[in-house]
């Protein structure tokens, strides 16, 4: 199999993604449609892309949990994430997730680029997750609590909100709070055990400040209702701070 898609694969791949994703990613579509294409019925491709030598694209089949098992398996690789983007594509009846992720490998000198050893570490342990029965919890908690630096004491300042979206359809929640150690996992879960599927999602990180965006559906694809998104909020706020907390009204 050629290592690059076609021109006509590329196209394709790009007009399969929203419209979001082609304004913001015009110069990366042929990295990613690369590794869509490498995968083929693997479980899951991993590779680099991006000019400043830190991001990495992970393609799979889309499935609820799918999130909280690639931020594990980036938890035990040692990537702290600055920033992250997760898209599904509609591709031969089925929903493929393209997720990008902008880096730092804890491991590496500051600045020092990614290299294929490192998606290949990924893809191997997201794989491990994705097509056995080991559950990466233990692993991942044990990993943050080693990785955790010390911080002020006292509450999190967070706040967890559904707002409209111009979208239509789906429910967006935004979430904002300081940034620590497997905070994407810690999120991801408590989303997961709430039994909604991310179907798109934004996170950045600035100066130690995470805004995060998760557009949700539940499991069989229906809308979120108002009574349950009170209880996803709980659980979100739960997942950064394991306390009670004043939970803000959706707008």
């Amino acid at each position: 199999m050629p290592r690059r898609p076609s021109p006509e694969y590329t196209a394709a791949f790009a007009e399969s993604l929203p419209k979001a994703y082609r304004e913001k990613h015009e110069a990366e579509v042929v990295a990613h449609a690369s590794v869509a294409f490498r995968r083929g019925d693997s479980a899951v491709a991993v590779g680099l892309f991006g000019r400043a030598g830190n991001g990495l694209c992970v393609v799979a089949n889309d499935r609820p949990g799918l999130l909280s098992i690639i931020s594990a398996a980036l938890v035990l690789c040692r990537f702290d994430v600055n920033h992250a983007e997760v898209y599904t594509r509609a591709v031969d009846g089925h929903q493929e997730a393209v997720d990008l992720f902008w880096v730092r490998n804890l491991d590496a000198k500051a600045g020092a680029a990614l290299v294929q050893a490192d998606a290949e570490r990924l893809e191997k342990t997201v794989a491990t997750y994705l097509t056995g029965p080991k559950d990466p919890r233990g692993a991942v908690e044990r990993q943050i609590a080693e990785q955790a630096q010390p911080g002020p004491t006292g509450a999190v300042d967070a706040t967890v909100r559904f707002v409209a979206d111009p979208a239509g359809g789906l429910a967006t929640l935004e979430v904002e709070t300081t940034d620590r150690s497997g905070l994407l996992y810690s999120l991801a879960s408590a989303l997961f055990g709430q039994h909604v599927q991310i179907v798109e999602s934004e996170v950045r990180t600035v100066d130690n400040r995470v805004f995060d965006r998760f557009r949700l559906v539940e499991f069989d694809g229906n809308p979120i209702s108002s009574a349950r998104r009170l209880e996803i909020q709980v659980a979100v706020l739960n997942a950064i701070e394991p306390a009670r907390r004043t939970v803000p009204p959706a707008s």
